[in-house]
Formats: structure tokens, sequence, C-alpha cells
């Protein structure tokens, strides 16, 4: 495991998945993502997004304060309609964010225990982030201030942006409380939100890409699955995320068919879902 300390700038990071994953958790730092997560062709979409954005007057996140004991991070992977019944039983102060095509495939909307969602994060800055447009559900999203322009436009429920941790070559540095570290992720940019809302315990539930069939390029994994390799990389840079989180006394779980984490606990069923948020832990160190 490699780590790294910058003194100029007091941060600290762990190498995961190419780049270094900044210690988010850390107070008193000037943040600074040190790797270059938008390549040059991208980056004159990825400003205007972010100039757009700024004329919706949308609040940011930074500035409001909310608190949840335990928070769930669900995107669509594998398996996910079937999986997402476990979590109509969570316990009340549980906030559900969801990612990625989780929003558009949300199956507790009917039954005598319906369950929504607190929050769904977006981050994806080229127009087929319209694809995760819901037909009909919409909770209050979380985007970054360079999400594809439309969606922010369209989207009909109640928005919040936030601005991404700037790159130490890229990025315009603003006077927010805070930024997000998201690396063009969004279940990152949940990771970090679930830290800043004061989260003892946060899970990750179907966070993976993977599938059952063996596709053209693709990997297999040691519980059989198939997936891409640079599914490979997201997951070492979101379990780098963990291990921040994991340091500062949050215990961090993981429900989902991709590879297995080295910094949260790896939950096979039922029964240690159920488990996870009714065992007493530790408060958390900040």
């Amino acid at each position: 495991m490699r780590i790294r300390k910058i003194k100029s700038t007091r941060n600290e990071y762990i190498y995961a998945g190419g780049v270094w994953i900044r210690n988010f958790t850390k107070w008193g730092t000037k943040p600074v993502n040190e790797s270059c997560m938008i390549p040059p062709q991208d980056q004159f979409l990825v400003v205007k997004n972010e100039f757009a954005s700024k004329t919706l007057n949308l609040g940011n996140i930074a500035e409001e304060k909310f608190s949840f004991a335990n928070v769930v991070i669900v995107s669509d992977g594998y398996q996910f309609v079937q999986k997402a019944e476990l979590l109509r039983n969570l316990p009340a102060n549980t906030a559900i964010i969801a990612t990625n095509g989780a929003l558009k495939k949300w199956p507790l909307m009917e039954g005598a225990k319906k369950r929504i969602l607190n929050f769904y994060v977006v981050n994806n800055p080229y127009e087929d982030c319209m694809y995760f447009m819901p037909r009909r559900y919409f909770p209050t999203a979380i985007c970054s201030s360079r999400t594809h322009l439309e969606f922010l436009k369209q989207y009909g429920g109640m928005k919040y942006i936030y601005d991404p941790t700037p790159e130490r070559d890229f990025g315009f540095p603003k006077e927010e409380r805070y930024y997000l570290d998201d690396y063009r992720n969004p279940i990152c940019a949940a990771m970090g939100m679930a830290y800043r809302f004061g989260a003892s315990k946060v899970m990750l539930f179907c966070c993976d890409d993977s599938f059952s069939e063996e596709k053209s390029a693709a990997v297999k994994l040691e519980n059989g699955l198939w997936t891409y390799p640079q599914h490979l990389r997201s997951h070492e840079i979101i379990d780098a995320n963990a291990y921040w989180l994991k340091t500062a006394g949050i215990r961090v779980g993981n429900y989902s068919s991709g590879p297995k984490s080295i910094h949260a606990e790896y939950i096979t069923g039922e029964e240690q879902v159920k488990a996870f948020f009714e065992e007493v832990s530790n408060e958390r160190l900040s």
C-alpha cells in the first residue's frame, strides 16, 4: 500500500487504480486532486457544463446540513432489482443514496413497506447522462456542477449541486465549505457525502458492473461472474475511498458482486445486511 503526504497542502493520498486517492476525511487541508481525471479532449465540455450550471441558481449541498447515522449507497449492479427487496426493512435512520441506473430501475415504490430514496447522485458530463433520467419518480438530486446541462434542466425534482475537488492542473477553486472527491464516479461522490452527513456506517449495495455471461474483452472474477478491466480500476478507486472512511472510524460494508474489497467488510447475504446495521459500532473519529 503506497501512501503519499504533501506538506504544502497537508493532504495524504493512497495509490489505487492508477491514481492518488485523497484522504477526504482529514480536516485543515487544501483540497487538491493530485491525479488528472479529465482528459484534454473533454476539458472544454466540462468547463462549459460547469459555467452553465451556475446559471441555474441551484443550491450547493455544502451549504446544507443533513445528518444520518447509516447510509446505503446503491447502484444497479448484478441482480439489483432482486436484491433491492432487502432495503425495505432497513432501520428508519438509514439514508439511501442511489447512483447510476438505480433510480430509473427503483423497484420499491409499491407495497406495504414502500422505501423512498433520500438522494440521487449524478455527475456524468456527457449526453448519455440522459439515459439515467427517470420517468416518474424524482427524489432530491445532488449533481456535480459538471453534469450534463440538459439533465439538470429536465430533472423534475429538487436539485443541489456539488463542486468536485479541483485537480492540480485543472479546475477552479471556489469559496465552498467543502468539495467532494468524485473521481468522475458518483459512488465516490456519495461516499464523500456519507462522511459529510455524519454517518457511522456506510454500505455499498450492488455497486458493481458484473454480468453472468462471458463477453469480448471481459475478465472473469473469483465469484464466477465477469466484468471489464475499466471496472476493476473503478473498484480499486472506490475501495481506496473506503480505506479513508475506515481510518476515520466509519464502518464500511460491501454487498456487491464485483471483486472482493480490501478495505470494506465483504457481505454475502440477507442476514449479514440486517446485522450490519443492527450491531453496535464505535463512534466515528471525526
